[in-house]
């Protein structure tokens, strides 16, 4: 738990982040600081790991079968299961937030495995994040909510147009000059 003589101190890109002290209560670190929480505690070490190895076992799995496929992933929900569960109740377990949280989503943590067109992990979206909070961040934000709004739209617009290969300047031109949608 962050006591109040603990101040948060800027991270890794000026990301806010936390201090976290040796326990733990659900929404007090993310579970991406666990390792370096707990480095000196060789059964989160050991827990860690073997989660790591099941993932990675699982971005390893392919099969052109769809039956085997889905089979596979209920083994690897399984597995996951098996390694959160004793410590999602446990309130001195350093991981039991983590554990929570992936007993909660684990029908979405193995999708990749039963669809292949869905990628093992979320490179390509945090990519696609990375210009909007690069402009945020030089620019220091916009100064009303309507004004962020806007931006976020605009953004968005944007990035699409781009994956889609679009060219900006034309669609931008394009869409500015059409008629208006009208409200039903």
């Amino acid at each position: 738990m962050i006591r109040s003589s603990e101040k948060r101190r800027p991270g890794p890109a000026g990301q806010r982040s936390r201090k976290c002290p040796g326990k733990l209560t659900p929404s007090t670190c993310s579970p991406a600081r666990l390792a370096e929480i707990n480095a000196d505690r060789p059964e989160v070490a050991v827990w860690r790991e073997a989660l790591k190895a099941l993932y990675l076992e699982a971005k390893d799995f392919s099969s052109p079968k769809a039956r085997t496929r889905r089979r596979a992933r209920r083994y690897f929900e399984a597995q996951a299961a098996k390694l959160a569960q004793p410590y999602a109740n446990d309130p001195a377990a350093p991981q039991r937030t983590l554990a929570q949280r992936i007993l909660k989503h684990l029908h979405e943590l193995f999708v990749f495995v039963s669809d292949p067109e869905v990628p093992g992990d979320n490179n390509l979206a945090e990519r696609s994040l990375r210009p909007a909070v690069i402009a945020r961040k030089i620019s220091g934000g916009t100064r009303s909510p309507k004004g962020s709004e806007t931006k976020m739209k605009l953004m968005s617009l944007l990035g699409t147009w781009q994956v889609r290969g679009k060219p900006l300047h034309a669609t931008c031109q394009q869409l500015l000059l059409s008629s208006p949608a009208r409200s039903p």
